[in-house]
């Protein structure tokens, strides 16, 4: 029904109360078999799956709350028992971490203190099992319909992930026998990890506050209408609440990894399937891990995407590469090498060690790497979603077209009416930053084109274009107008200020020059410089040439 859990509960609880007011007697008494029969009935969804063995497997680690290390519980007497402390060291030079694991107080129904921060995995056996006891027929098909089409060449369009090339030329644990290629009754499957973190409590404008991880995979052996259905994935959640940073992620990681390792060295037996009765072996393998850029970074061990090795797949290197298009030049990197770096970095007995390691090849130990067949250059893969919506066609629809509700909502810049180059404010000039940033939009203003096609029009818009640069300090106006030469007018009208000024025959008094015969000289030379527009376009006739020149003049 889609409902939560909780909510799932309560629907058992009302059930069996309809179910015991149902059976009992007007006196308020029942029968001896429909108590009993009361009493199986689960009140909830828990117990039910308890009842009926539908609960999944599961073992629950001691995480460490700092440096994010887990430890698997050993079981006594129906107890879990974890390490009091961590002893794991986040440097190889440093000393045991020493954080507690557990916490104080004891469970109640039992004589055992539970971690402080659990992590429960989910065992991939039993998830794999759960899988084929529904879909076994279609996980089988997938490989032999992939192993018929070899006959035939590589389709030139890629629809089914079992058409790639990768998945047609994958050796099996032997290195001879391709992997989809069945011996026998054994199941061969195929799987996508997946691993992302996401903020639990919403988004926020602030970004997120705490950070909980999923560690997913599908089966790629099941059509792609089921595959990603919630009922056939596999899922862990990384506690918050915040990320592991770097290399902490592996231990979270090392479970599944684990897992995966046996099945594909030893293989998986199951006593019964739905077509195989006697019993079959299973082996399963990882063939890509999907993430965006910052996870798929962090799993694989890599430099983030930001650093000098910025690509995962080819030797591209530092900013001299960046933006380099010429793809036959590119050199597709070697994951032998890859690994052998690695491993020195685990190895490596200080943090320099690995810190000169990882500066001079960008790699650095992932769990993944226990894998014999990972290969990052081929099975990394940036997932669509955040590639291709949130990537580029984000960034073609939002920053190239401006397709957004700010340029919607925003004014149409007008073009300018021509063009004129003007002298930015050099370094050394004697102008505060804040009056700086006047001088371009002066410069705007004064190539903004003029309104108006009769002279009445043109005297309006010069007056508007007069308000708008009184508003600019005085500083900058006088800065534009010595920068295009113009000569000043004193104001008939005005009251002329002097300054004291000395210079080698004494003091003597210079006039001051106001704001408004500063804009007076600037508003002279838009008019010239529009009317050489006007007459260069020819679109207006002699004598109104003269009466424009008038109107100038004035």
């Amino acid at each position: 029904m889609g409902v939560s859990r909780r909510a799932g509960d309560l629907i058992m609880k009302v059930i069996r109360k309809v179910i015991e007011l149902i059976a009992t007697k007007p006196d308020g008494s029942m029968d001896p078999l429909q108590t009993r029969t009361l009493s199986q009935v689960p009140e909830t969804i828990h117990g039910a799956l308890s009842k009926l063995n539908l609960e999944g497997h599961t073992t629950i680690y001691a995480a460490c709350p700092v440096c994010h290390c887990t430890y698997k519980p050993q079981v006594k007497s129906g107890c879990r028992i974890y390490p009091e402390h961590c002893t794991n060291r986040h440097k190889p030079e440093a000393g045991p971490c020493n954080e507690p694991l557990l916490r104080n107080d004891l469970d109640g129904s039992s004589q055992q203190r539970e971690p402080i921060k659990p992590f429960v995995y989910h065992h991939f056996a039993d998830y794999l099992a759960g899988l084929i006891s529904q879909h076994e027929e279609e996980m089988d098909k997938a490989c032999d319909d992939c192993v018929q089409s070899l006959q035939h060449p590589p389709p030139t369009f890629i629809n089914n992930v079992f058409d790639a090339d990768f998945i047609r030329t994958f050796k099996g644990p032997d290195s001879k026998t391709l992997f989809i290629d069945r011996p026998g009754k054994e199941g061969r499957y195929l799987f996508a990890l997946n691993i992302d973190f996401f903020n639990s409590e919403g988004l926020r404008v602030h970004g997120a506050t705490t950070s909980c991880g999923i560690i997913s995979m599908a089966c790629l052996n099941l059509p792609l209408d089921i595959r990603y259905k919630p009922e056939n994935m596999y899922l862990g959640i990384i506690p918050g609440p915040s990320e592991p940073l770097l290399t902490d992620l592996n231990h979270y990681m090392r479970p599944i990894i684990n897992d995966m390792v046996d099945s594909w060295d030893k293989g998986i037996h199951f006593t019964q399937t739905p077509s195989e009765p006697d019993g079959r072996d299973t082996r399963s393998a990882i063939a890509i891990v999907v993430n965006d850029l910052p996870a798929a970074r962090k799993a694989a061990g890599l430099a983030n995407f930001n650093s000098h090795f910025y690509c995962s797949v080819c030797m591209c290197y530092h900013l001299p590469t960046r933006g380099c298009t010429n793809f036959d030049d590119w050199t597709v990197r070697d994951h032998n090498e890859m690994r052998k770096h690695a491993e020195e970095w685990r190895d490596a007995l200080t943090s320099v060690e690995q810190n000169k390691i990882f500066q001079a090849h960008g790699v650095r130990w992932s769990e993944l790497w226990r894998l014999p067949y990972w290969n990052p250059t081929r099975q990394l893969v940036v997932d669509s979603m955040h590639c291709i919506l949130e990537g580029l066609g984000q960034h073609h629809s939002r920053d190239v077209l401006g397709l957004t509700m700010v340029e919607a909502m925003a004014k149409p810049q007008e073009a300018p009416a021509y063009s004129h180059t003007f002298c930015p404010v050099p370094k050394e000039a004697q102008i505060k930053e804040r009056e700086a940033k006047h001088v371009p939009q002066i410069h705007a203003l004064l190539v903004a084109p003029v309104k108006g096609s009769s002279p009445t029009e043109v005297e309006e818009s010069l007056k508007k274009l007069t308000v708008q640069l009184l508003t600019k300090n005085r500083t900058p106006l006088k800065f534009v107008v010595d920068d295009l030469g113009l000569t000043v007018e004193p104001d008939p009208n005005g009251k002329r200020r002097y300054a004291v000024v000395q210079d080698t025959d004494g003091p003597y008094k210079q006039p001051i020059i106001t704001k408004k015969e500063l804009v007076t000289a600037l508003i002279a030379w838009v008019s010239t410089m529009s009317l050489k527009v006007i007459i260069q376009l020819s679109q207006i006739s002699s004598d109104e040439q003269c009466l424009w020149m008038l109107k100038i003049s004035h």
